[in-house]
């Protein structure tokens, strides 16, 4: 049993490292979207994407995760330091306190600690959407901008390395970030929000290659006056 245990726990931060980095996820994206048509005003509708972005001050965050695959359940607590406008850093624990997790995002470079698989790490641009914030990244291209169904809107973005990068938008403020791949979704962001809270109360990511599904759950956001300078880049 202790064997068993120990492969599944290497296994489980496998997975979370590659999984949680972006962190977040849940539901498949819900049915037809109806007609599809262009925005008559794609530029404003990035502007208002970007204005509705969270610009919490200087905060730590405290959450719950849970992570679920087919032959796996598991569960635990985790922080995220916060800095407005451009810097995050994540850090994950088990049950019994044993860190399977750290990583950090100054901009749009993604750090974490040795051993994580970055090569598999989806694009930046998921994990700052798990947070609630528009950032498609410098390298993007914006291919489309499209309404639906009144106050909903699409925008989609050519990646870097080929990949597509939607954003589904709510008001003006994003619900659900997707990361395509030969037209196909691999990776999907959905956010949950309540009031006119800054930050997602809730953040659903899926590894849909991998059926694969991690949730986090904020408990708490406190309020503070800094974060020693060196977090950023000092996850070892």
């Amino acid at each position: 049993m202790r064997d068993d245990h120990w492969v599944r726990t290497v296994k489980f931060s496998a997975n979370l490292e590659a999984a949680l980095l972006v962190l977040t996820a849940a539901a498949c994206s819900g049915g037809s979207l109806g007609s599809l048509t262009p925005v008559p005003d794609p530029d404003g509708t990035v502007r208002r994407a970007r204005a509705s972005n969270p610009s919490p001050t200087t905060s730590l965050v405290i959450f719950a995760w849970s992570l679920r695959e087919p032959d796996l359940q598991l569960e635990g607590m985790g922080f995220a330091r916060l800095e407005n406008p451009d810097r995050a850093r994540l850090d994950l624990y088990m049950e019994n306190n044993e860190a399977v997790l750290t990583a950090s995002l100054v901009e749009d470079q993604l750090r974490a600690r040795e051993g994580t698989q970055l090569d598999v790490v989806p694009s930046p641009a998921l994990l700052w959407a798990s947070l609630g914030v528009f950032r498609p990244g410098e390298g993007a291209t914006r291919l489309r901008a499209e309404s639906y169904e009144g106050e909903a809107s699409r925008l989609t973005y050519l990646l870097a390395d080929g990949d597509e990068l939607r954003y589904e938008l709510r008001s003006g403020r994003m619900v659900e970030a997707e990361l395509r791949h030969d037209g196909d979704a691999v990776h999907r962001v959905t956010l949950v929000r309540e009031g006119d809270a800054e930050l997602p109360t809730e953040a659903t990511y899926r590894n849909l290659a991998r059926f694969s599904e991690l949730r986090v759950t904020i408990k708490s956001v406190e309020r503070m006056d800094s974060h020693p300078s060196d977090i950023w880049y000092s996850v070892q």
